[in-house]
């Protein structure tokens, strides 16, 4: 389960913004479960529904879990224990039920996973999406809804799966003191979202609005910053990062990423000498033209009113273009022959003449290391943080009972 201990590394290290939830939409249709993949439920377990209330079917047996670590007990303690599993969710939030719509029964809620000792039900997962799946609804075909459906759900049920096991385990080894710290945060973030709103009311109207409470934001905020806290101070301390690797890093990207090539913000008048009845009179205007430009008449002005090239109307601005950009290679060499400022000779080719100026200059060079050191060592630090933050949450799968239903998706 390497992609989810990624997802989640890379969502931190980009920095979680506050976690929110989103209006309703209803339950997704039953086709849009899918099996197979890595996170494939046993066929054993493959059912309508999951609850808490689950019993077995004659003669079935449950199945076992699908990743490391053993079942909590035995078989039958297992059925004992899943019948007894709370489901976390709020007395406002409709339970574990079945409901009828246009002739077809569809789960208001059910268990999409279960965490050790804590599940993850399908309003966990859907509750947060529902603004935007009724968007997508709306601009999106059946077929590729669907698909967008199944691969957000996909991604955030991993990503759930994996900040419960941080979580977990962070809970473990939280002290007093990091706890009355984490109060005092939560106590600022509330003062924070109070303020933003303009009073108490109007932020639990806001919240209310959007599907969600003051007490299920503060809880997934307390979850956010318990997670970025617990793996900063695990894992940071354990990244170091060598002037050799700095080195490397950079010899490696270098071509691609710091040396500049020269760019030249060119302006350019095309006289076409098929719009004049004679060769010479093209030739007159080009010239008559070039000697105002020369004079420093506004150049943009002077392309406006007599170019036929596609950017007239733009003042002859074709913006920055690197050697050999410009398909006229006539053109090209006038262009870079000259300084910032610089206009050069009439250039002339079988069915036109132009006349060439060069409105900025950035010559080419390549970035030295000491000037990018220190975001080399940002990315870096970053990569190797994601990389260990995956590894540790590798671990914590291994060490953990993990069963996802994903019949119930």
């Amino acid at each position: 389960m390497r992609w989810a201990a990624w997802v989640l590394a890379a969502g931190l290290a980009a920095g979680c913004g506050r976690a929110r939830d989103d209006g309703g939409l209803g339950a997704l249709e039953p086709r849009m479960a899918t099996s197979g993949g890595e996170y494939a439920a046993d066929s054993a377990s493959v059912e309508a529904e999951v609850s808490p209330a689950r019993r077995a079917a004659p003669g079935e047996t449950l199945a076992k879990p699908v990743r490391g670590g053993p079942a909590p007990d035995g078989e039958a303690a297992y059925k004992a224990r899943l019948e007894e599993v709370p489901i976390p969710v709020p007395p406002s939030r409709t339970p574990l039920v079945a409901y009828e719509e246009a002739g077809e029964v569809r789960l208001v809620d059910a268990v999409l996973a279960e965490v050790n000792e804590e599940v993850i039900t399908r309003e966990d997962i859907f509750g947060p999406l529902r603004s935007q799946m009724r968007q997508w609804r709306k601009e999106l075909p059946p077929e590729e809804f669907e698909g967008r459906c199944r691969a957000v759900v996909d991604l955030r049920l991993r990503e759930a799966i994996s900040e419960r096991l941080v979580i977990q385990e962070a809970k473990r080894r939280l002290s007093d003191a990091q706890k009355e710290e984490l109060e005092a945060t939560l106590g600022q973030v509330l003062k924070d979202l109070v303020a933003e709103a303009g009073s108490t009311l109007l932020l639990e109207e806001r919240l209310k609005a959007e599907g969600s409470t003051v007490e299920k934001t503060m809880e997934r905020e307390r979850e956010r910053i318990l997670v970025q806290r617990f793996l900063r101070e695990r894992i940071a301390p354990t990244i170091h990062i060598t002037r050799s690797e700095l080195l490397d890093y950079y010899n490696k990207v270098r071509a691609q990423r710091y040396e500049k090539e020269t760019q030249i913000q060119m302006r350019l008048i095309m006289i076409r000498k098929s719009e004049f009845p004679e060769e010479a009179q093209a030739r007159a205007l080009a010239d008559a033209v070039l000697k105002r430009a020369e004079s420093g008449e506004d150049f943009a002005k002077l392309a406006r009113q007599y170019s036929h090239d596609t950017m007239a109307e733009k003042g002859g601005d074709w913006g920055y273009v690197t050697q050999g950009a410009f398909g006229v290679r006539a053109v090209n060499d006038a262009l870079f022959a000259l300084g910032r400022g610089g206009i050069a000779p009439l250039v002339e080719t079988a069915d036109a003449f132009y006349i060439v100026k060069a409105e900025d200059r950035q010559d080419g060079r390549t970035v030295p290391f000491t000037e990018v050191q220190a975001e080399m060592e940002d990315q870096i630090r970053d990569a190797k943080y994601n990389e260990t933050v995956s590894r540790y949450i590798q671990d914590l799968y291994g060490k953990s009972y993990v069963r996802v239903r994903r019949e119930n998706l």
